[in-house]
């Protein structure tokens, strides 16, 4: 992670008309950052069970729903009871009703699956970089001028990539008591535009507008720690 943003790289950006949209060329590693994978509850990440969301049982307590919740309950990801009730979209009472039904075993886990390090409140995985204190960027997040220019011009990460990789990175470890962090495509669209990484079509004279600084922000690394380390004082 260099330290200190490459205008010419942002001006190409902006005269190839890549205009929020991501870059033909980006990192391999950015690809493979953003395939998904398997993760427990309804909707977060690649079903565990062979087969779309969509098919599902619509009811864990039906004769029929048998072969999900077993399978459920016995997949290497899921430790409780908490874990069934999430992958199948529905409460713990009713899973707990559903073992006895289908007289399958509760998992076998003292607690829900271990998360990884880097998904907990407060840091976000960024590709090309890796763990992010949130603490150290502006808020919103969305609006830092370093994180952006990190994901669109090194990362070539689109609007779309953008959102998906902040919303999964906050709402990875996210306290269930509060609601899921968003922000929409918009949104960084408009955060883009502020800080001159795209065209603001209604305010472009035609000036060669690159705001962001070059020297003052600080990605650099240091030893034992592979996150992106940012300097609170330049803001």
């Amino acid at each position: 992670m260099t330290k200190c943003m490459d205008t010419e790289e942002i001006r190409e950006a902006k005269q190839n008309g890549r205009d929020g949209e991501p870059r033909d060329d980006r990192p391999e590693e950015v690809d493979a950052f953003l395939e998904p994978e398997e993760a427990v509850g309804f909707g977060e990440g690649l079903p565990l069970l062979e087969k779309g969301y969509e098919d599902y049982c619509e009811s864990v307590l039906a004769p029929e729903a048998h072969a999900d919740v077993w399978s459920v309950a016995r997949h290497d990801m899921v430790r409780s009871i908490e874990d069934v009730a999430a992958e199948l979209d529905t409460t713990v009472d009713k899973v707990d009703k559903a073992l006895t039904i289908h007289d399958i075993e509760e998992p076998e886990g003292s607690g829900s699956f271990d998360v990884p390090a880097v998904e907990r409140e407060g840091v976000i995985d960024v590709p090309l970089c890796g763990a992010v204190d949130t603490a150290h960027l502006r808020s919103p997040i969305y609006e830092d001028a370093r994180l952006l220019e990190h994901m669109y011009i090194r990362c070539g990460l689109g609007e779309a990539g953008i959102q998906t990789v902040l919303e999964d990175g906050m709402n990875a470890g996210r306290d269930s008591e509060k609601s899921r962090w968003r922000v929409t495509e918009q949104q960084i669209r408009t955060a883009l535009e502020d800080v001159a990484l795209i065209e603001d079509d209604e305010t472009n004279d035609g000036r060669d507008d690159v705001r962001l600084p070059s020297v003052t922000h600080d990605f650099s690394e240091t030893a034992g720690d592979s996150g992106l380390v940012v300097n609170a004082n330049d803001f």
